[in-house]
This record gives C-alpha cells, sequence and structure tokens, in this order.
C-alpha cells in the first residue's frame, strides 16, 4: 500500500517494519550519517514513496531529543537553532525524492513565558510558521507541522489560521499525542479530528490511554485489542473523520516493532494488518 508506512531511524529496521509488512512508504528521521548512501539506494530499489521526519540526520549541536521544537519560544536563539535544522534536513530532502517533511509546530515553550502576553508569543508561531512556508517554497517540498502540547497553539482555529495563510503547509494528525493532548488540555479528540480534518495532510498512527502509558511504553503500536472503552484511542473513528475518501493520504505507523509485554502478549505487525484493512474500507 503505497499511502501507508512506517517510520524508521535504522537501517537494520528497513527490511522488517517497511518490506515484510508490505508497505510502499517510509518515513525517515534520526539516521546516522553514515547510512545515508544505503538508504538512498534502498529506497530506489524499492520504488518507495518517502517522507522524512525532522530531522533526517541529527547535529551534535543540537539539544536532546533531536525532535524537540523551539519554534514558538521567545528566545530567537532557540528559534534560529531549530530553524537551522530543519534547513539542513531540507537540504538533503530533494535527494531522496521526498514527498514531504514533518516539523513540530505548534510546540510548548521551552523557555518560561511568565509575563509574556500571548498576543506576542501569538506573533512569535505566526512569524515561524511564516518563515516554514518560505523554507518549503525554497526547496519545493511541502512541510506538514505537527503539533504536541502543551501550547496555547494547539488549536484548530490556529492551525487553520496557519494553514489558510499559508497554504504550502499542511497539519500532520498525531493520534498519540493528540490523546494526551485532548485529556490534557480537556478538549474532544473525535470533534478535534473531525473539524482539522481538512488541514491534514498526513497522519501518524500510535496509541495510549493516557500519560502513565506514554510515560512507561512512550509510542504503543496500534492494535485491534485495544478498546475504546478502556481508554485507548478509537483508530477506526480517527480514521474514518481524517481519511474517508482519501486514499493518497500518507498514514504512518510511529512506533517501535514490537509489543509492550507489560500490555499483552501482542503482535504488532497484527495492527499493522487491522489497519490496511481499516484504510481499504475507506478509500
Amino acid at each position: 500500500m503505497n499511502n501507508l508506512g512506517f517510520h524508521c531511524n535504522r537501517m537494520e529496521r528497513f527490511r522488517e517494519v517497511i518490506l515484510e509488512n508490505g508497505l510502499g512508504r517510509g518515513e525517515f528521521y534520526h539516521f546516522p550519517s553514515e547510512e545515508l548512501p544505503l538508504l538512498k539506494r534502498e529506497i530506489l530499489s524499492h520504488d518507495l514513496a518517502v517522507s522524512i521526519h525532522c530531522p533526517l540526520v541529527k547535529p551534535d549541536w543540537y539539544p536532546d531529543p533531536p525532535t524537540w521544537a523551539f519554534l514558538c519560544d521567545v528566545e530567537k536563539e532557540n528559534r534560529e537553532l531549530n530553524f537551522r535544522m530543519i534547513g539542513e534536513t531540507m537540504e538533503v530532502a530533494g535527494d531522496f525524492g521526498t514527498q514531504y517533511v514533518v516539523v513540530h509546530f505548534p510546540s510548548p515553550p521551552s523557555t518560561d513565558v511568565k509575563g509574556i502576553r500571548y498576543s506576542e508569543l501569538r506573533d512569535i508561531a505566526l512569524d515561524s510558521g511564516h518563515r516554514l512556508a518560505l523554507l518549503s517554497e525554497e526547496y519545493g517540498i511541502p512541510i506538514h507541522i505537527e503539533g504536541f502540547g502543551p501550547s496555547p497553539f494547539l488549536t484548530v482555529d490556529f492551525i487553520a489560521e496557519v494553514i489558510r495563510q499559508f497554504p504550502v503547509l499542511r497539519y500532520c494528525f498525531d493520534s498519540g499525542h493528540m490523546n494526551l493532548s485532548a485529556q490534557r488540555d480537556g478538549f474532544n479528540l473525535y470533534q478535534f479530528a473531525a473539524e482539522v480534518a481538512p488541514y491534514v495532510g498526513s497522519v501518524h498512527l500510535w496509541n495510549n490511554r493516557g500519560m502513565d502509558d506514554y510515560i512507561a511504553f512512550r509510542h504503543i503500536p496500534v492494535h485491534p485489542s485495544q478498546s475504546p472503552e478502556e481508554g485507548w484511542v478509537d483508530i477506526a473513528r480517527i480514521l474514518e473523520a481524517i481519511a474517508k475518501g482519501r486514499p493518497s493520504l500518507p498514514v504512518i505507523f510511529e512506533s517501535p516493532n514490537w509489543y509492550p509485554k507489560a500490555l499483552g502478549d501482542y503482535d504488532y505487525r497484527d495492527g499493522v494488518r487491522w489497519v490496511k484493512k481499516l484504510l481499504e474500507t475507506l478509500s
């Protein structure tokens, strides 16, 4: 399935998570630089569709974790670090035939914002959105913004405003992060998904029942055993809200290639097969 893919950050995982699952797409991030030539050859050899989650290669000058975003920070120096990393990823993205690059935005500020007016923070966020759009236009590669909280800008209204102003940007809906945000901020996850759907360019799939799961297991693979009545994200409902009638919408499994034993003796590949069937019914 060309619309369905798996994220991957090492060549040792490439064959299992993408090829052996019968997927035609990969989303690559945080790769060892010495593996990039082999990655490029394998992508071409298997005619894969490609996206990149910034950074493709983690720079040694950027703080951990490499996907931490500073685009809504008051501190200009932090924002410039983030844009430098995004720029480096965009420079090499074209060599891989990348369809789009995922960047974390809007995101929580990493600096103290006490005493800073909301309007000032909003201006900073919109300026960062503008700069992302300029990078997208410069390199001819769409950028998909993926929000995670706590952020005052992780709302449908703000996301819609950014994308209407900068239509080269699209939204990457992340099922796991949005469930955490909905529980923390008190909004309805499924209403959010339905309202943001017109602006969505891609989807990240993983699951949790809340912050305790995230702290213990991080990104849990989606699986048909995960009952919404027990607090799991209803993956079928999310996909229906966002992917129905959109057979080419990229959907990426963003989880490890194993299921936590503490949660059950399950095979993550059952989740891959389950989502394939769900998407077939929605196309």
